[in-house]
């Protein structure tokens, strides 16, 4: 059982890539207790050494990274975006990524901030893209969008490589980095259509309550509620606006979270099923196989 291991994946999980095994292959990343970069990463074995597919993990801190020369799909807060060459994404604190499959090849360019970090170099004003509302985002930009993007951190990648660096000088590069990713939303509306109808209003609203209270609250009656609409409306909207019924994501969610639980803690399947208030055991058993095809003994140890 890997009953050390964090729920969570810490910035210090790109500390894993200073081993020896990954500086032979010239990944060099920065890590600092505050931020870390890395630069033009061939990521797949990184890929294949941090992460299991199928597995979610929770982020514990803000990421910001260049996809380039790849093609690949990922999960993030239950929503899958397929990524291509040049596409930005962001990953806030508490965000839950999970990859399907490895891709054949990916560049990646991007660096991490703990969250009271990036708030100081902001002086606590984050641009809105990063306020807490939208959680993660994938948008496809220019190849001279990603090219300026590239270039802002090389320079704060290269810095670091200094002994006694400017500590001053590369926060500064990291708050505009993150201004111009937040530009470039802007820009780009983070892949969301102009204008929003609106199903697709309730329905945002709604996947950011249910990856935030699915663990608790499984009845689709409390999300209704906080939205101020009745349940069939909500069940209506929600499936007009994603083609999956409100109590599937309900589902999903709830199964992430149980995912992450059984991967990550040594917690008994017993507390599991409390934690996430179910009845008993011996229905969470049930509904967790009904809905993965397999008991979650069978998904621990698989």
């Amino acid at each position: 059982m890997p009953d050390n291991q964090p729920q969570r994946l810490p910035i210090s999980s790109i500390q894993e890539m200073n081993a020896e095994h990954w500086r032979k292959q010239l990944i060099n990343p920065v890590l600092t207790t505050d931020f870390g970069f890395v630069y033009h990463m061939n990521a797949i074995e990184v890929f294949k050494y941090l992460f299991k597919l199928n597995t979610p993990y929770r982020v514990d801190d803000y990421r910001f990274i260049i996809f380039r020369n790849c093609e690949l799909d990922v999960t993030a807060n239950l929503m899958t975006h397929h990524v291509v060459h040049n596409t930005v994404g962001f990953m806030g604190t508490g965000g839950v990524i999970q990859i399907s499959r490895f891709p054949q090849d990916v560049d990646l360019t991007g660096f991490v901030l703990k969250e009271e970090f990036m708030r100081i170099i902001m002086g606590g004003r984050l641009p809105s893209a990063f306020n807490g509302k939208i959680r993660n985002f994938y948008i496809q930009v220019s190849d001279e969008e990603a090219d300026t993007l590239d270039c802002i951190i090389k320079i704060g990648y290269d810095l670091t490589q200094q002994v006694d660096f400017s500590r001053n000088t590369v926060t500064a590069l990291l708050a505009a980095c993150i201004h111009y990713v937040a530009s470039l939303y802007d820009k780009y509306g983070g892949g969301l259509p102009k204008v929003r109808t609106r199903a697709q209003e309730v329905f945002n609203r709604f996947i950011q309550l249910v990856n935030d209270h699915a663990a608790h609250h499984h009845s689709l009656d409390y999300y209704a509620d906080r939205l101020f609409i009745t349940q069939r409306y909500l069940g209506t909207l929600v499936h007009q606006a994603s083609g999956i019924t409100a109590k599937e994501w309900i589902d999903r969610a709830i199964i992430t979270e149980a995912k992450m639980a059984l991967k990550h803690t040594d917690i008994t399947v017993l507390q599991l099923s409390d934690q996430l208030r179910f009845p008993n055991p011996s229905f969470f058993c049930k509904y967790f196989k009904r809905l993965t095809g397999m008991t979650p003994q069978q998904y621990r140890t698989g």
